[in-house]
């Protein structure tokens, strides 16, 4: 089998870039070929004015197309050419059709979708990574004439190393991801600001990601408008594991009250290197009971819940070695690349063959 990958071309797209290469990489390790590429509209405009005919050709080299950005004009026309020479392909969503999302630019995508409706028409499969986002894109949508399957995010849990810096001087909260409104972070501001109130000397909140820019000097003023600065610390954004093994060996707890996710990288990161995670219901984490010591989920609504949980945790801070040890354990469990290792292969199977048996399909 042989897949070609069109997505995102670097790790500041977030999510959805990690997602796409944690396939491509499993995917090789059970030999199954995969090429990503990436086309801007100019490249594409230049392929079809000059080279069209060795264009499909190369394309017809692969078995399926495998898209992870739906809002790419590049890829809509891509689709149209695969859909006329018969090559199947299918349209990882990533969240990009959730509620949230499409209010961000709502006219650009309305357009953008209304222009080239067959991109998702003529799809051979439609990949949504949980019964949340079903749901939601289900206004958008039309079910009856797509087929949808269910793969939620997952990682390689064992690259995540259970560390901890010895004699840290203060207890540190991680916010870990792109510095924007999307993840809560004004409301962060807020709730650090209630914190700050506690006279708490060894505690602090780390920011780590990458920069909104049309927003970033916005935060910076609040941080110093509420008076803050001294419990605040601002990093860039990090790339590799091995940073981020890092950056959560020298973190306590993770923090996101974001206001939508689709399926939270940054979350399962976090848990699969042993930290506890203070996370809003708009990020739709599923979990069972015997998770709630080091999952905690919170009404966005509620401030002074962030803070009691917060100080919780600090105050038992004796506890998180064990939390960390449990964490690992359940991440192993839950999200494994075991998971896309024995469905994903099965599902391009599917789609090559038009048996549909694999259980991922609603």
């Amino acid at each position: 089998m042989k897949i070609l990958s069109l997505g995102y071309s670097s790790v500041d797209s977030g999510g959805p870039f990690n997602v796409e290469q944690n396939y491509i990489n499993t995917l090789k390790s059970k030999n199954i070929e995969v090429v990503k590429e990436i086309y801007s509209f100019k490249d594409i405009s230049k392929i079809l004015i000059s080279d069209r005919k060795k264009f499909i050709d190369y394309l017809d080299e692969y078995d399926l197309v495998h898209f992870h950005n739906i809002f790419s004009v590049s890829n809509a026309i891509i689709s149209n050419i695969l859909f006329k020479n018969h090559i199947p392909y299918i349209i990882s969503l990533h969240g990009n059709l959730n509620n949230w999302s499409m209010r961000q630019s709502k006219l650009k995508k309305i357009i953008f979708l209304k222009l080239f409706k067959s991109f998702i028409s003529k799809s051979q499969a439609i990949h949504v990574l949980n019964d949340y986002e079903k749901n939601e894109i289900s206004n958008i949508l039309n079910f009856k004439k797509l087929r949808i399957f269910k793969l939620q995010n997952c990682l390689d849990v064992s690259q995540y190393k259970i560390t901890k810096l010895i004699n840290k001087e203060k207890f540190t909260i991680l916010f870990f991801g792109r510095l924007n409104f999307k993840k809560g972070i004004y409301r962060l501001l807020d709730i650090i600001k209630l914190i700050e109130k506690e006279k708490i000397n060894d505690i602090k909140f780390l920011f780590v990601g990458p920069k909104d820019k049309l927003i970033y000097n916005d935060f910076i003023s609040k941080i110093e408008s509420l008076k803050i600065t001294k419990i605040v610390e601002i990093r860039e954004g990090i790339k590799t594991l091995k940073e981020k093994n890092k950056l959560f060996s020298e973190s306590d707890v993770f923090i996101l009250p974001s206001d939508d996710e689709a399926d939270s990288v940054s979350v399962k990161e976090a848990l699969s290197a042993g930290l506890p995670v203070i996370i809003s219901k708009n990020c739709k984490f599923q979990f069972t009971k015997n998770a709630n010591e080091f999952i905690k989920i919170i009404d966005n609504k509620n401030l002074n819940q962030y803070v009691d949980t917060i100080l919780e945790f600090y105050k038992n801070y004796q506890n998180l070695s064990s939390l960390a040890i449990k964490a690992h354990m359940f991440s192993d469990k839950n999200f494994s690349l075991r998971e896309i290792e024995t469905d994903l292969p099965k599902v391009y199977n599917d789609c090559l063959t038009y048996s549909f048996e694999s259980k991922n399909w609603y």
